[in-house]
């Protein structure tokens, strides 16, 4: 029985160091393409989400009657529509 833990044992702390130096000197590629919540809101029984799945961004309400889609745009377009200042269309008047 001691044999096993100690095999056990030795076996989890190779695994350990590998998985380490690996994620050091880059052989493990990480994987950019998750799902982020990057806002939420309840509305009531609803709440609304605005998520970034990889290299797209959607807006959808999720409740009791089931999740709606209300719209997608891609990672840059959102960046770019932030950026722009609110008054832009107020100095063109």
């Amino acid at each position: 029985m001691i044999r096993v833990v100690v095999a056990l044992a030795i076996m989890m702390a190779v695994a350990i160091v590998f998985v380490g130096l690996a994620k050091n000197r880059g052989w493990v590629r990480q994987n950019t393409n998750h799902v982020k919540i990057m806002a939420s809101l309840p509305l009531g029984k609803d709440v609304f989400f605005v998520l970034r799945c990889g290299p797209e961004v959607f807006a959808l309400t999720s409740g009791h009657a089931g999740t709606r889609l209300l719209g997608r745009w891609k990672y840059e377009e959102w960046l770019r529509s932030e950026e722009e200042p609110e008054g832009k269309e107020q100095g063109k008047k």
